[in-house]
C-alpha cells in the first residue's frame, strides 16, 4: 500500500498545477502556446505575466474540481487547491517580476503507512531564452525536469523548446525523456494556426529490463479560430512516427516486441471552444459528435456525454 501512496503522491506534485481545457484543445503541450496560463507549471516565471481566478474541472466529478488564486504588483502570490487530491497540504506561487517559484508538499496517512512528498519548481527569462526546472521527491522516489524555450530562425519556423525529465521509484525502476521541438504560428486572418515539428527520445528500465524509442517525427497542427468576437473553435491533429524502437524484455513496449518503424506510430486529435466575454471566460474541450451530429446534440436528443472538462477564469 506504501508504494502506491508514493506513487500517487507523486503523480500529484508532478502534474501540471493547472488542467486546462483550452491547452487540451489544442494538443495538450502547453509550451507551444506562450501566452497561456498553463505554461507556469512549466516555465514558473510565468506566474509574473498573470492576475486571474480559475476553475478548472468543472462537470467532471470524477476528477474534483481544481481552483487557483494569482495576483500581484511587483511582487506576485498564488494558490492552487486540488479537489481530487486529498492529501496536498500547501501548493503556493511566488514571483517578484523576474523569477518565479512553486511549492507543494503532500502527506498521507492512513493509519498503516505515511507518505510524505514535496515538490518545488524554478523559472527565470534570460538572454538566451526562458528556463524552468523542477524536482519532486516522495519518500524513495524522485524526479526532476528541465525546459527551455527560444526564438529561432530556421527554414519556416520561429521557435524552438526542449525538455528533459527523469524519474527514479526508488525500486531499480527509472525512466528518462528528451525532446526537442521547432515550431511556428501563422496568422491567417481570424485564425491562429500552429505548425511544429520535433523528435523525442524516451527510455525505462527496471534493473533487468530496458526498453528505448525514437519518435521522428513527432508532428503537430493546431487551429485557433474566432467563431464570432466571444466565441472560438480550437482544433488540433498530431502525429508521432517511431523511428526506433527497442524492447529487452518490458511486457508491451514496442508493440508486440518488434524492433524498427511502425513499431508504435500514432496519430491522435481533438476538439474544443471557447467562450470570451472580456475579463471572464469558458473554455471547454468536445468530442466529435458535436461536429457529426449538431443538431441530436444541440436538442437534447444525443446526450453531450463526449463533453470533456470546463474551465471558468475571471482576469484582472
Amino acid at each position: 500500500m506504501k508504494n502506491v501512496k508514493v506513487i500517487l503522491i507523486s503523480v500529484v506534485l508532478c502534474a501540471a498545477v493547472f488542467a486546462n481545457s483550452r491547452i487540451d484543445a489544442l494538443g495538450g503541450d502547453a509550451g507551444f502556446w506562450s501566452g497561456d496560463r498553463a505554461n507556469i507549471a512549466i516555465f514558473p516565471a510565468t506566474i509574473n505575466d498573470h492576475d486571474f481566478v480559475e476553475i478548472d474541472n468543472v462537470g467532471t466529478a470524477a476528477n474534483g474540481v481544481d481552483a487557483t488564486i494569482l495576483w500581484g504588483d511587483a511582487t506576485t502570490w498564488g494558490f492552487n487547491f486540488d479537489g481530487d487530491d486529498g492529501a496536498t497540504w500547501l501548493n503556493i506561487m511566488w514571483g517578484n517580476g523576474d523569477v518565479g517559484l512553486n511549492v507543494q508538499y503532500a502527506s498521507d496517512d492512513d493509519g498503516a503507512a505515511e507518505t510524505d512528498g514535496f515538490a518545488v519548481s524554478y523559472g527565470q527569462n534570460f538572454d538566451w531564452g526562458e528556463l524552468g526546472v523542477g524536482f519532486t521527491s516522495a519518500d524513495d522516489a524522485s524526479s526532476y525536469w528541465a525546459n527551455w524555450r527560444d526564438d529561432l530562425n530556421a527554414w519556416v519556423f520561429d521557435s524552438a523548446k526542449a525538455s528533459l525529465t527523469s524519474t527514479d521509484d526508488g525500486a531499480d525502476g527509472t525512466t528518462m525523456s528528451l525532446s526537442f521541438d521547432m515550431f511556428t504560428h501563422l496568422d491567417a486572418g481570424g485564425a491562429d494556426v500552429l505548425f511544429g515539428l520535433g523528435v523525442d527520445y524516451m527510455t525505462a528500465s527496471d534493473g533487468d529490463d530496458s526498453w528505448t524509442s525514437m519518435t521522428l517525427p513527432t508532428a503537430t497542427l493546431a487551429v485557433e479560430a474566432a467563431l464570432t468576437d466571444w466565441a472560438t473553435l480550437r482544433v488540433f491533429a498530431s502525429h508521432a512516427y517511431d523511428f526506433s524502437c527497442t524492447n529487452d524484455g518490458i511486457a508491451g513496449a514496442c508493440d508486440d516486441d518488434t524492433t524498427g518503424p511502425n513499431s508504435g506510430n500514432d496519430t491522435s486529435y481533438g476538439f474544443g471552444l471557447g467562450f470570451d466575454w472580456g475579463q471572464a471566460a469558458l473554455d471547454m474541450s468536445v468530442g466529435e459528435q458535436v461536429f457529426t451530429n449538431p443538431v441530436g446534440t444541440m436538442t437534447g436528443w444525443d446526450g453531450l456525454d463526449t463533453v470533456g472538462e470546463v474551465t471558468l477564469s475571471y482576469s484582472f
